[in-house]
């Protein structure tokens, strides 16, 4: 259970919802069995824990099973700071320090609410958004032993999933090009912390360039990511 750290402390933003009245999105139906190989989308994140709320902007690019890139963003637009993960492994680039932290998902600070991020691959592991005929509460074991119970309501949408490391929420689905699609997912752990993020124009099943999802670390000083206090 484990994913991307991001130090969000430098990016607080309003992520309240506009007013203004928009016209309804036509929908494509649900393509059953298709599920998100790469997702490319701008995002919104809001953090809290125990210490404190924060929230930013910015991007994030994935491609199956558990390589991440996410991109988070100044108010001035500017890159605050990377996270990639993959396999256990995890590097933050700060780009205004010029320094990159590298280590494992064990390695994350306890505090400040990045431990939450352990939960990303969890998130998006196991359990289909869709299965068709499928309503209420399915429990399994996954590999690591963990009881995991998966709620589906009655258009067989996943809407949420839980174990005894914390819970996982899944709403406002959409369909794009086919693919089932919750806009917004919210997870928290065991120890306070929530997570929420909210995509924007999501692009799913679209190529992604290997490039994307690897650090560029030329001309970065590196340093353990258990040594990472903060920014």
């Amino acid at each position: 259970m484990r994913f991307i750290a991001t130090l969000l402390g430098v990016l607080m933003v309003t992520l309240a919802l506009s007013g203004c009245a928009t016209a309804p999105r036509p929908q494509t139906p649900f393509i059953p069995g298709v599920a998100v190989e790469t997702l490319t989308t701008a995002v919104a994140v809001s953090v809290k824990s125990p210490e404190g709320s924060t929230g930013g902007t910015g991007y994030l690019i994935y491609r199956r099973p558990d390589r991440f890139h996410l991109v988070m963003l100044t108010p001035f637009g500017t890159t605050a700071l990377e996270f990639f993960a993959g396999d256990d492994q995890v590097t933050l680039l700060i780009p205004s320090k010029g320094t990159a932290y590298v280590g494992s998902f064990a390695d994350l600070p306890a505090k400040g609410g990045l431990q939450g991020w352990r939960m990303m691959q969890w998130v998006v592991e196991g359990d289909p958004l869709l299965r068709p005929g499928t309503t209420g509460s399915i429990e399994r074991t996954d590999a690591a032993g963990r009881r995991i119970v998966a709620t589906y309501n009655a258009d067989g949408l996943l809407e949420r999933k839980s174990s005894e490391d914390g819970e996982v929420v899944y709403r406002d689905y959409r369909s794009v090009d086919g693919v089932p699609f919750p806009t917004v997912i919210e997870f928290g752990d065991g120890a306070g912390t929530r997570v929420t993020i909210t995509f924007d124009e999501p692009e799913v099943n679209r190529p992604v360039e290997e490039s994307a999802l690897t650090p560029n670390l030329e001309g970065l000083t590196l340093l353990p990511l258990a040594s990472l206090k903060g920014v």
